[in-house]
Parts: C-alpha cells; sequence; structure tokens
C-alpha cells in the first residue's frame, strides 16, 4: 500500500498536478501513510495531495492534515519543511492543519536553534504565519522573537529582520509589545543582518510619522527616517528598496516645504530606483508569502506621477498637497509591505498605517482633480454633486482656518443622515460631512454616494480579479516593451478596468441615479444601450481613484488619425479603451475579428498596449460566462513581419436576465 501510494504521488508531480483522492485511495487506507510522510522527502507532495483531497472531503480528512501537521515537527529538511507549510497554508484545510503546525513549529525550537539554525528559522516563520493567520495566538511566536539575539548564528538570524518587521506591523501597536522587538532589531544592527535590521527600524520610523496629524511633527520624523534609511544603503550598498523610501520622505518633506528644487531632485532619483525595481529582491531568496507586492508599481506611478506635477499644484494655497503626498507614500507602503501568511484561508494582509488625516488629503485631492478636469473638458458627464462635495470640503477648511475651535451644530443628526444616505462620505471627516448633510438633499446626497464610492483608495481584495489579472499580466509580459513605467501603466489601468467589470457583473443596474442601465434586459419598446452609454461609465469609474483624477479623458481626437474613446495619460505613455457594441456573435473570436485591428490601432505611435471594452448584448437567455472569461490578452499584427501590439480584451454583458429567469444550457 505504502509504495502504490508513492508511486501515486511521483506519477502526480511529473505530471505536474497534486495526486488525486482516487490515485490514493481511501482516507482509511491512504491517510495514515501520507501523514507518516511528514518527515520524508516526499512531504511536499503528500501536503499537496492531502489539501487536494481535503478540498473534496473536508470532514473525512481533516485527522490525516493534522496528524501530518504534527508529524512536520520530524522534518529535517529546509526546502521540505517550507514547501509542506506551503502547501497545508495554501489550502482550504489551513484552518485544520494550523494549531497543530503552530505547535509542532515550537516544540523543541530552542534546541534546534543551536543545532539546526536554517531549520529552526524555517520553523519560526511557519509558526508566525499560523499567527498571522489568527489560528493561534501571537505570544509564543512574539516571544521568541524577542529573544536576545546575540548568540544566535547567522543561519537562524538571516529572516530574523522582517518577521521582527512584520511582527511590529501587526502587533506593535501596543508599547509592550513593541519595545521588545525594537530592541531585537537595534540588537540586529551588530550581527551579519544589520543592513536589514536597520531598514525595518527605519520603516517603523517612517510609519510613525506618517501616522501624526501634525504636519510640522510628520516632517521631522519623515527626515530621521530618510536619515535611517541612508544608513542602512551605507551598510548593504546597492539596497534598492532603502533607497526608494529616503527618496520618497525627503520628497513629502519637500512638499511640506514648498521646495521645487528638492521635490524636482528626489522625482528624478527616485525615478531612477524605481526603473531598477523588479531587481530589487533578486539573489534574496525571500519565501513568497513574505517577499512584498511585487505587484505595488500602481502606487509607486501615483505617487511618481504626482512628485513630477508638484510645482505647479505647490504653488496653490493649500495645506492639502503635502498631506496628501505624505497619505500617498503611506498607501505605497501598504501596498508594498503585503504578506499573505495563508492564501488558503485569508486575503492578503496589509500593514496599516493610522494617517486618517492624510487620507482625507487624498481623498480631497482626487476630487478636486476629477471635478476641475471633468469641468475643463466643456461638457461635464459628473453629477452636480461631485461639486457640491468639493465646495462642502472647500467650505469646511476655510471654517477651521478662519476659527478652529467653531463647535460644529447638529453634529449627530448630520453625521447620521450622511451614513443612511451616503456612507462613502464619512471617509472625508466629520466637518465636511456635516457641511454636505447641510447643503444637500436627499436625491443629492444619493448622487454624493455615487460620487464618493469610487474615491475609496483601496477596493477590498477579490480573490477573482487577483487570479484574472496575474494571467493577464503574464500574457503581457511576452512583449519586451512591457517593462518599467509602461508595466505600471498599464497594470494600473488593467487593475480598475477589473473593477469595473466586476461591478458591472454583479450590479444590475445603472452605474450612477439618471444613467442607462446597460446591463438589464431592455423593457419592452425600450431602445437598446449604445456604446456611448458604456463609454461614460467607464470614464467616471477611471475618474475617481487618485491615480487617475485628472489624467482621463474621451473622445480624444488625432490618434492614429481617428479619435479615441476613452484616453488615460500616465507621464509620457497614454493608453486608449476602444468602446464597442456588439449584437450578434460575442465569443473571443469574433470580438477579436471585428474590433481588434481598431483597438490596436490606437497604440501605433506610442506603448505597444490598449484595450478593447466590449458591450455585449447578445441573446443570454441560457446565462453568461463566469468572470474570467470576460477577459483576455490579444496579440495583433499589421503583417507577419510587423511588431506585436498587445489588447487586453474586456467584456460587459449587457442584455442580461436576471438568474430565475435563466432558462438553461445551452446545446453544444
Amino acid at each position: 500500500m505504502n509504495d502504490r501510494i508513492v508511486t501515486a504521488l511521483l506519477a502526480a508531480e511529473r505530471s505536474g498536478h497534486p495526486a488525486s483522492p482516487s490515485a490514493l485511495g481511501s482516507v482509511e487506507d491512504a491517510g495514515p501513510i501520507l501523514a507518516t510522510l511528514a518527515d520524508d522527502p516526499l512531504a511536499p507532495l503528500a501536503a499537496r495531495a492531502l489539501i487536494v483531497a481535503s478540498d473534496a472531503d473536508p470532514d473525512a480528512w481533516r485527522g490525516p492534515v493534522r496528524a501530518f501537521a504534527a508529524g512536520l515537527a520530524r522534518q529535517t529538511s529546509v526546502l521540505a519543511l517550507q514547501e509542506s507549510v506551503d502547501a497545508l497554508l495554501g489550502g482550504s484545510a489551513a484552518a485544520d492543519a494550523g494549531p497543530a503546525l503552530h505547535t509542532a513549529m515550537l516544540t523543541g525550537l530552542d534546541d534546534a536553534v543551536g543545532t539546526t539554525p536554517s531549520l529552526a528559522a524555517a520553523r519560526l516563520e511557519a509558526a508566525a504565519r499560523v499567527a498571522l493567520a489568527k489560528l493561534a495566538r501571537p505570544y509564543l511566536v512574539l516571544d521568541r522573537l524577542a529573544a536576545p539575539p546575540e548568540e544566535f548564528a547567522e543561519d537562524y538570524l538571516d529572516p530574523l529582520p522582517r518577521l521582527v518587521g512584520i511582527a511590529l506591523e501587526m502587533w506593535g501597536s501596543d508599547d509592550e509589545v513593541a519595545q521588545p522587538l525594537i530592541d531585537v532589531l537595534a540588537a540586529l544592527t551588530d550581527t551579519p543582518v544589520e543592513g536589514d535590521a536597520l531598514h525595518e527600524l527605519a520603516c517603523r520610523q517612517m510609519r510613525r510619522a506618517l501616522s501624526v496629524p501634525d504636519m510640522s511633527a510628520a516632517t521631522e520624523g519623515l527626515a530621521r527616517a530618510a536619515a535611517m534609511f541612508a544608513q542602512a544603503q551605507e551598510v548593504d550598498e546597492g539596497r534598492d528598496d532603502s533607497a526608494a523610501y529616503q527618496l520618497a520622505c525627503e520628497a513629502v518633506i519637500a512638499f511640506a516645504r514648498a521646495d521645487w528644487t528638492g521635490v524636482a531632485t528626489s522625482t528624478e532619483a527616485l525615478t531612477n530606483v524605481l526603473s531598477r525595481r523588479g531587481a530589487w529582491h533578486l539573489g534574496a531568496h525571500l519565501p513568497a508569502w513574505r517577499a512584498g507586492a511585487r505587484d505595488a508599481e500602481t502606487a509607486w506611478l501615483a505617487f511618481v506621477l504626482d512628485l513630477r506635477q508638484a510645482a505647479d499644484r505647490l504653488r496653490e494655497d493649500s495645506w492639502l498637497d503635502a498631506r496628501a503626498a505624505a497619505g500617498q507614500l503611506a498607501a505605497v507602503y501598504e501596498a508594498e509591505r503585503v504578506i499573505d501568511p495563508a492564501p488558503g484561508l485569508l486575503a492578503a494582509i496589509r500593514p496599516t498605517i493610522a494617517a486618517t488625516v492624510a487620507g482625507n488629503a487624498v481623498l480631497l485631492g482626487q476630487l478636486e482633480r476629477m471635478v476641475d478636469h471633468d469641468l475643463a473638458g466643456g461638457k461635464a458627464v459628473l453629477p452636480p454633486a461631485a461639486a457640491a462635495v468639493l465646495a462642502a470640503a472647500k467650505a469646511a477648511r476655510a471654517r477651521s482656518t478662519a476659527d478652529p475651535t467653531s463647535p460644529p451644530t447638529d453634529r449627530d443628526a448630520a453625521l447620521g443622515r450622511i451614513l443612511r444616505l451616503a456612507p462613502s462620505l464619512l471617509a472625508f471627516g466629520d466637518d465636511i460631512c456635516q457641511h454636505l448633510a447641510a447643503m444637500l438633499d436627499d436625491d443629492a446626497l444619493r448622487d454624493a454616494e455615487g460620487v464618493a464610492a469610487p474615491l475609496r483608495r483601496r477596493q477590498p481584495p477579490h480573490s477573482t480579479l487577483k487570479r484574472m489579472r496575474d494571467s493577464i499580466v503574464t500574457s503581457l509580459e511576452i512583449n519586451p516593451r512591457f517593462t518599467g513605467e509602461t508595466r505600471a501603466a498599464v497594470i494600473a489601468l488593467l487593475e480598475r478596468t477589473l473593477t469595473f467589470l466586476l461591478d458591472r457583473y454583479d450590479r444590475g443596474g445603472p452605474l450612477m441615479k439618471g444613467m442607462k442601465n446597460i446591463i438589464s434586459v431592455p423593457a419592452k419598446g425600450a431602445s437598446l444601450p449604445v456604446e456611448a452609454d458604456l463609454q461614460w461609465e467607464f470614464y467616471i469609474w477611471l475618474a475617481g481613484p487618485w491615480e487617475f483624477a485628472g489624467r482621463v479623458h474621451a473622445e480624444v481626437s488625432d490618434i492614429a488619425t481617428g479619435r479615441a474613446d476613452v484616453t488615460i495619460r500616465f507621464g509620457d505613455v497614454e493608453l486608449v479603451t476602444e468602446v464597442k457594441r456588439e449584437l450578434a456573435d460575442s465569443t473571443p473570436r469574433a470580438l477579436e475579428r471585428s474590433y481588434l485591428g481598431q483597438a490596436a490601432a490606437y497604440s501605433g505611435s506610442g506603448e505597444p498596449f490598449s484595450q478593447l471594452l466590449v458591450l455585449d448584448l447578445t441573446d443570454h437567455s441560457a446565462g453568461v460566462r463566469t468572470l474570467p472569461d470576460l477577459a483576455w490578452v490579444a496579440e495583433h499584427r499589421a503583417d507577419p513581419e510587423a511588431s506585436p501590439q498587445h489588447t487586453v480584451v474586456a467584456v460587459v454583458v449587457g442584455n442580461r436576465p436576471t438568474p430565475r429567469n435563466v432558462k438553461g444550457t445551452t446545446a453544444i
């Protein structure tokens, strides 16, 4: 029996897939054998097979999963242990495996530190992942992390600074928890991992500075953080992550001091560092769960682009810009430092910087740019509520400047009304909400909610969108020009487009009050939606986020001798989205045959990337395709020898019946 199961595991590995439950046999026969493989070199294969089996029948396989997790205490290979832990915490059985794994990893850890330091470090890391996933209390892990490191071997010390840094981000709000961890980082500056320790200390200083509501104090704190990041670079020459944060801190300081030259100098240097961002972690051998968000290009791109435009904006008489810059730096940090301790159980975890004032400034900056740009176009698309929200923000600012102590009136009633009718407005702060409650009637407040909702800095994570994004990015990476700032710009647009697809897929109604319902089946005798209906929905969806506000245009002429539906410009990178309506055949091949050439043509004089957004009004009485089937990458070449152009095709399904009216399956 043992040989048969081992043979099944090896055969599955050669095929590139975990062994299926049918290949393993019954849980009574296979379960105990798989559990005994926890200390074997084949442990990762057994772990993956257990997860697949548990997905099929969680109750039956719960015992073997727990037994295997406990048995990993006997594993002597660092690589086998790490891969097995990845498998256990990457599947739906993570909740079953977690507590047993936590106990197994910490049992005998002190002895392992002295005899097998690399293995001990891997065990501590696994236990930390379980605690971060809230499958075990963190106290035992914190106790190990806070142990004086002076006598530990270098192999054990190697991951310690980052683990301590993560612990400070997640559990360090309590000074009694934080101080022992800070002391460990300070002690590690006298060890071979000095550079990593200095970087983590600098990160903590930057987080604290960004959390201070007073901009003067925040600037002083950021100056200390910049000096600490510089020290980390002196120890680890060529450490670009420290260099990027140092320059970002210096740029925010320049914002606050209205130092135009300093902003320009920091921005140019930061752009150069970010051009090497893909190589920051090369050779570092970081486990995937704590490697950070390699795809945080969107946040960095928005930050850098705003720095480039800083000189003009800083000349405005406004305290919002410096705070908005601080808020953007906080957003960059949160995106860059994401961790994924248990992908099978919960979404990736971002550290949170309590930068409420700066966050409000980011939102107000978005709104101001969005409204000003919309009005400047000559044909306002946004509802009047957008300008009303901005006017309330300016009124609140003027009042606080004239009389900071003036008490608000009817605060509870006003905020209660906002909470009921337009909850997204609460992100702007109490003063602005009270002004809005006084200025707007109920209908206008509902319109304001439609304006404010897309402004939120971060959308909740969605596992399907992440998979779609990763798949599309992989397809785009075959184009050699998908690098640097172009890559960041394409990904930024892609991510926002995918959230638009999700909203239009799930929400059966117009995007905003007063707009045409392009999703539902039209009423009898009503006209079908047209391309312009989708175009303006997409324009509004793009216009809100910080990285897009003020950069989105509609109906732009003289691009490839034509007129582009929706364009967005990130610095020197211009990306076009062509919008179409399909009434007959919405299969991928048909859409590409009909519209790909035109969509690709708009990228002929710039970067070879574009989007095609299609409103599918074909018959959907038998149902609609799943969301992942509605976005893909298509390649276009004007002739066989021409350079490739890549277009992201995205489909919005209209003419869509409610689920109860779907008739049945379509014949194949």
